[in-house]
């Protein structure tokens, strides 16, 4: 009984850590979206003011 709680909080941390760096890797997925969206929006609208 003890070696399963002492073998099962390892995977919990294991399973905590890989929970946070997808939603760190998602957020930057999407971050950098934005970026590459409002950089398109402004040179769009950099070529229509000299256009």
């Amino acid at each position: 009984m003890l070696q399963k709680t002492l073998s099962e909080k390892p995977l919990a941390k294991i399973r905590e850590r890989a929970f946070e760096g997808a939603f760190l890797g998602v957020a930057l997925i999407a971050m950098a979206g934005w970026a590459y969206f409002i950089i398109l929006l402004s040179l769009k609208f950099f070529l229509w003011l000299i256009g």
